[in-house]
Formats: C-alpha cells, sequence, structure tokens
C-alpha cells in the first residue's frame, strides 16, 4: 500500500477519505497505475516515441503520479532525473525543474540524493532552463525548504550569466539572502562559495577568468560590513593562503577578495600576527597591489590613531621587505636556472 501524503496519518475525515480513495488509485492493480506503465514505455523509449508533445505530456502526467504518493516518488526518481539530464527537448527539462517546488513541498526528502543535478540545471546549455532552475532553487532556498550549502556557488556564478534576466535573479537572490538573519545567511555561504571559485578551475569543462571572478566577488562582499564578519573571513583566507600551493591565480584570486574588506584595528594586528602565511606570495604583483590597497583603504578608514599609526606602518614596511627579498631570490633562482640551460 503507498505511503500517502509522505506517511502522514489523516486525522479529518474528510482528509481519511481523500488518503483512502488516493490509496486505491496507487494499488498496482488499479485502471490509473495501467496508465503510468504506458508513461514508462514511452519516456524510457525517446528514440521510440520522438515527438516533444508526447514526451512534455508523458513527463508531466509521470510527475503527477508521483505526487500521488512518496512510495511513488522515490520509486521514479532515477527515471526523472535521467529525462532532466538526459532529454533533448528543452520544454521537458523546464518543465521538470518548475515542478520541482511541488516534489519539495511535498515531499522534501524523496530528492535528497539527487541535489547535484537540480543545481546542476544551472549550468545547462538552455537559458530557459537555467532561468526555470534558477527560479525553483532561489524560490527553495528562501522559503527555508533546502539549506543553501555545498552548490551554492552554482548561484553566484548565475550573477555573470549572459543571459540577463538570470544574472538579475541572481543578484535579486543574494540582495533578499543578504537581509535575512541580520546578514548572517548570506555571511555564512561566503565561505563555501569562494572555497569554490578561487583558482579559477571549476571542472574539467568551466574555467572562471578573473575578471568574472572579481565581478562575482566585488558584488557579494559589499555586503560584508560587520567588524565580526570581518575578522573571521580574513582569518579563513589566511589560512588558505597557508594551505595555498603554487599556484599565482589562486594567490591572486585570495589577496582580491581580502582587499575588498573593510578591516578593524583588530583585524589589522591579524595580518601581521599572520603575516609569514602570504609573505612569499607578495612577489606576485596583484598580491602585492591587494595588500597594498589593503593598508591605504585603512588609513583612510581608520583615521591617525597612534595606536593603529604603528601596526599600519609596521605591515607596510613588512610587506615591501617581503616584496624586496622574494623579488630579489627569484631573480637569482631564474639566473641559475637559465646558467644550468646553456650549453656548455
Amino acid at each position: 500500500m503507498c505511503q500517502v501524503f509522505g506517511g502522514a496519518e489523516a486525522e479529518d475525515p474528510v482528509d481519511n477519505e481523500v488518503g483512502l480513495y488516493i490509496q486505491s488509485l496507487c494499488e498496482k492493480n488499479s485502471l490509473l497505475m495501467q496508465y503510468k506503465n504506458v508513461l514508462e514505455q514511452i519516456l524510457l523509449h525517446p528514440n521510440e516515441y520522438r515527438e516533444e508533445a508526447l514526451q512534455l505530456s508523458a513527463t508531466i502526467c509521470l510527475c503527477k503520479f508521483m505526487l500521488l504518493s512518496v512510495e511513488l516518488c522515490e520509486t521514479h526518481a532515477k527515471l526523472l532525473f535521467d529525462l532532466l539530464k538526459n532529454s533533448t527537448f528543452e520544454s521537458v527539462r523546464v518543465a521538470i525543474m518548475v515542478l520541482m517546488n511541488d516534489f519539495y513541498l511535498k515531499y522534501p526528502l524523496a530528492f535528497a540524493a539527487y541535489s547535484n543535478d537540480v543545481y546542476g540545471c544551472l549550468r545547462d546549455r538552455s537559458d530557459n532552463v537555467r532561468l526555470a532552475a534558477l527560479k525553483t532553487i532561489s524560490n527553495l532556498i528562501l522559503k527555508e525548504m533546502v539549506k543553501p550549502k555545498g552548490q551554492i556557488s552554482e548561484i553566484a556564478l548565475c550573477i555573470i550569466d549572459k543571459h540577463s534576466q538570470i544574472a538579475t535573479l541572481a543578484t535579486s537572490f543574494f540582495s533578499e539572502l543578504a537581509k535575512r538573519q541580520h546578514g548572517e545567511a548570506l555571511f555564512n555561504i561566503l565561505p563555501d562559495i569562494f572555497s569554490n571559485l578561487v583558482g579559477g578551475g571549476l571542472d574539467k569543462e568551466r574555467e572562471l577568468s578573473e575578471d568574472d571572478f572579481k565581478s562575482i566577488m566585488e558584488f557579494l562582499f559589499k555586503y560584508v560590513s560587520k567588524e565580526k564578519q570581518t575578522e573571521n573571513l580574513s582569518e579563513k583566507l589566511m589560512q588558505r593562503f597557508h594551505m595555498a600551493d603554487n599556484n599565482p591565480r589562486l594567490w591572486r584570486d585570495l589577496a582580491y577578495i581580502m582587499s575588498k574588506l573593510t578591516y578593524n584595528e583588530r583585524a589589522l594586528k591579524g595580518l601581521l600576527d599572520h603575516y609569514n602565511y602570504y609573505a612569499d606570495k607578495l612577489v606576485e604583483d596583484a598580491v602585492y597591489e591587494s595588500f597594498i590597497t589593503i593598508v591605504n583603504n585603512a588609513k583612510k578608514n581608520l583615521g591617525t590613531k597612534p595606536d593603529l599609526k604603528v601596526v599600519l606602518d609596521e605591515l607596510s614596511t613588512r610587506i615591501e621587505q617581503a616584496r624586496s627579498s622574494n623579488g630579489i631570490l627569484i631573480a637569482v633562482q631564474q639566473a641559475q636556472q637559465k646558467t644550468k640551460q646553456q650549453p656548455k
């Protein structure tokens, strides 16, 4: 017997009658289930049933069947997500994404194993599918039906989408998120976003240019204004510097993010305390320029308190020293390398 309404027990007599009726519809030998078998044949053999209208109608009907019970939903989830990933018809993929709202509303846990596929639609080749996916995912997050973790960077990438409506919707989503929980809702996901985007290598098929990366970070980090937020993010970014391998692009991205923060005295002292985490990266021009920006902005924003002036002067001195000593060391190493390559 199917579990009706996600397994919830009906207490109202009318609800109980409706539940029993739906259970009868879900019985294996019921007339309605025979139609379901026909739908499965159509959807499992798209090369035989090639008409777009037929595939679309069959997909929508399948979704309505799945919404009858959690059992039907879970049983046919793989077929539905295979269609979402592999259907050649844009209309089919759009319809599934639109109906995701109903699935998550009624059976919020049924598709937990398929979250990658849901977010994956934000990379669909079709503008309409990406737009439908963004509308659905942003709606679910803002209604707190799904948690924005792990793959939230996929929404951040929509900020630079070539389709203006998608880009506008993405910026509106983050702006709304920034209003929630006194800004903490957005702040809590920023580490997930920059961890996935720094370095530019998203996956084997995609790369993020430095200009696009900067556009995304500039938009997001304008919402970071609290002193505690700046201190926490600065600490996390310096830890990333400490663990960074020999990847200048990664260094530049991390330094750029740091330059977007507004530092208080405590955060500046943190830069001094963790100086060794980034000192060797200052030989990279963009990294050096980002740290100089941090110092210059701090001078403008924090005034000329004696204690602060000492901190800024020491930070400036160390930055210049690291820049100079690292530059000399690299020049020597390059000269030695050229000498080795010369024929004897």
